[in-house]
């Protein structure tokens, strides 16, 4: 992640300060912190993530508890025993306290009213500092949670929460930490299972080296519940291409030995996806992967994977959810055929355009009604703001029937983006977006009156919002008289500038006692400033390496519309012009809201060559209901609204551009959610 993304406070309480200084006077307790907050990491002193060494076993006299779901024989994360898989969200409460909340499965498969399984005190865990999964570590036949946390300092530590077998969760504790330094915890993409096959879930963890060295670890579970230090279980060099940011991964036991193995979609060329196994070994390593079916025409920001045994035959399937563009999403399943490879491929289910948003679905695989079958099962965020589980339970034939509607909540019970369903498996973040900033503008009656020229319409403006993380704005072009100069303005008029007021379509650039030139702004953040042409500001941008997304304003209709065909032709030169002469080397974007305008610009543009400016333009994401106003409103407004266009069309291989006029809370925002 961009360093600009890092979050900039910390989040070490002063017991866990206290608690640091006992470490350091030589107890090397790794028990939790006093005020319930993530135990302070405890170094091992190995230079990790450097560690390949298999690790001795862990004979800890007693006889192991066989997990339930080896062989496929019972139910995974059933919290509470009733021989049903159950759910469990991680709750980010807006107060700044954190709940797990367990939703027990009914017999039909539906769910009922969730109950607060754990809870902890407001500011002990950031949720986007966690990777969490959920397994049956101490193997005793009752679901777990587990977490990797990631401190602003640099520690990473790992977490495991206990199931008591009624639904609640014992206080977390750790049994794996390392210091600033050794492991990075973006880099970090983490996966449960039983790899090994002796009855108790285990860790793997992807680790991503940025420079295509891959390495897989595994860290294996002990009869408390907590993990050995990992080894390397699977590595690929460099030259080999691996990129775990265009992999998305799902584990289970794909080959029926009672051990897991991850299944793996891979984006390896554009518009092509490829299945892969990886077979697990008796000692929670991994055989060399094998490859599958090849599936093209895919995009793969549109593929979601899951890992289910839903016809029930001892044997998990490796599940791909398709949200095509036409509205339709359909899940295909693949499993291993004669050679061990992803294949017979089959579709599972099919629905219509306007059935369900994928976006607005965090999905869960188990079996909810207890048939030994796997089902899907979501939470699922409707736009109104109502929260509700859905269940889609397997037939016979492992197909998937009708959606089950159970439990729900009116808006403002729940926020949908703050639940954090717990899986067994996990995918790397998305890249961050391309942020474009964009200055604020009250709305309303008399809305000029308060409005503090905060556009970035020059050097100032452009520089402020690059500090703030951006890299690109969104500015406003107007024409001057007879549309003879392009400029840099957001006003209609030239309220807020010194001199006499008036339309800045009526005057002259240099010209005439009104003229626009050398006029500045004289009050706000930017007082002072001047008003620059659209070739001076491009050049501005370019020389701060920031990409330019121009909206040309609705007024300029008057010149580029214009019945006079000099006037049309010099005006349209002064907006096509200075994008011609700079389109080779710098990032320029343009679009207009004015109907009319609209069709004139898209075939000039097109004419000129320059097509591409009119394409990729960054999508705003800030909620509709929270307008700029002076001071701003709280951004924690837009937070729902970010998280939701991040689901919608953030990607783990492209940087999608995003503008808001919260530049500054964005990208603050966005630490910990992309990568």
């Amino acid at each position: 992640m961009n360093n600009r993304m890092k979050r900039l406070s910390g989040i070490v309480s002063a017991a866990v300060v206290c608690a640091l200084l006992v470490l350091q006077s030589g107890t090397g307790s790794a028990s939790a912190a006093a005020d319930g907050g993530p135990s302070p990491a405890v170094s091992s002193g190995a230079p990790w993530p450097e560690v390949s060494s298999l690790p001795t076993d862990d004979n800890d006299g007693g006889t192991r508890t066989a997990a339930v779901r080896a062989g496929g024989t019972g139910p995974r994360h059933d919290y509470n025993g009733d021989g049903r898989s159950d759910m469990v969200a991680w709750y980010d409460y807006a107060d700044g306290h954190d709940a797990m909340h367990t939703f027990s499965a009914t017999p039909d498969g539906g769910f009922s009213a969730p109950l607060v399984g754990w809870e902890t005190a407001k500011g002990n865990f950031w949720a986007e500092h966690m990777k969490r999964v959920t397994g049956d570590f101490n193997g005793d036949g009752t679901g777990d949670v587990a977490a990797f946390y990631g401190y602003d300092d640099g520690r990473v530590s790992l977490f495991t929460w206990l199931g008591n077998s009624d639904g609640t969760f014992a206080t977390y504790f750790s049994s794996w930490a390392v210091a600033p330094g050794n492991w990075t915890f973006d880099a970090i993409t983490a996966q449960a299972g039983d790899f090994n096959g002796d009855g108790r879930d285990d860790i793997a963890a992807w680790y991503d080296y940025r420079n295509g060295d891959d390495k897989l670890f595994t860290f294996l579970a002990d009869a408390n519940g907590g993990f050995a230090a990992p080894f390397s279980s699977f590595q690929r060099p460099a030259t080999d291409g691996w990129e775990v940011g265009r992999m998305k991964f799902a584990t289970g036991d794909y080959d029926g030995d009672g051990r897991a193995d991850i299944g793996v979609l891979d984006s390896y060329t554009s518009g092509t996806v490829r299945l892969m196994v990886f077979t697990g070994r008796p000692d929670g390593g991994f055989d060399e992967p094998v490859r599958g079916a090849e599936l093209s025409g895919w995009q793969f920001d549109r593929v979601s994977v899951y890992s289910g045994d839903f016809d029930g035959n001892g044997r998990d399937e490796f599940a791909a959810w398709y949200d095509y563009a036409d509205g339709h999403d359909a899940l295909i399943g693949f499993d291993l055929d004669a050679d061990g490879k992803f294949g017979n491929r089959r579709e599972l289910l099919n629905a219509v355009d306007g059935w369900y948003s994928r976006y607005r679905m965090d999905i869960v695989t188990g079996d909810y009604n207890g048939d030994g079958r796997d089902d899907l099962a979501t939470l699922y965020g409707y736009s109104d703001g109502r929260v509700k589980t859905i269940t889609f339970t397997a037939k016979p034939d492992g197909t998937l029937g009708d959606a089950l509607h159970s439990w729900e909540v009116p808006a403002g019970k729940w926020t949908f983006t703050r639940a954090h369903m717990v899986e067994r498996y996990n995918s790397p973040l998305p890249l961050c977006p391309t942020v474009f900033g964009h200055g604020g503008y009250p709305t309303g009656p008399d809305a000029w009156e308060r409005d503090q020229v905060r556009q970035p319409n020059h050097p100032k403006g452009l520089a402020q919002q690059k500090s703030w993380g951006a890299s690109g704005v969104e500015a406003d072009l107007r024409l001057t008289k007879n549309g003879t100069k392009g400029v840099m303005w957001h006003n209609l008029s030239t309220r807020g500038l010194t001199g006499t007021k008036a339309d800045v379509r009526d005057i002259w650039w240099a010209t005439g006692a009104d003229q626009l030139k050398g006029r500045t702004i004289d009050h706000g953040p930017f007082t002072g400033e001047t008003v620059y042409t659209f070739r001076e500001w491009l050049d501005s941008a370019k020389k701060q390496q920031m990409a330019a997304f121009v909206e040309l304003k609705g007024e300029n209709e008057l010149s580029l519309l214009n019945a006079d065909a000099s006037i049309r032709e010099a005006a349209w030169k002064e907006v096509i012009a200075p994008i011609s002469e700079r389109a080779a080397t710098q990032k320029i974007m343009i679009y207009t809201l004015h109907d009319k305008l609209r069709p004139e610009l898209v075939k000039r543009i097109e004419a000129a060559g320059l097509g591409a400016t009119l394409t990729n333009h960054p999508r705003w994401i800030d909620a509709p209901t929270v307008r700029w106003e002076e001071p701003a409103p709280a951004a924690s407004g837009h937070y729902a609204t970010w998280q939701e266009k991040m689901n919608q069309y953030a990607s783990p291989v492209t940087s999608v551009p995003m503008v808001t006029t919260w530049t500054k809370d964005f990208t603050s925002w966005l630490d910990r959610r992309c990568r």
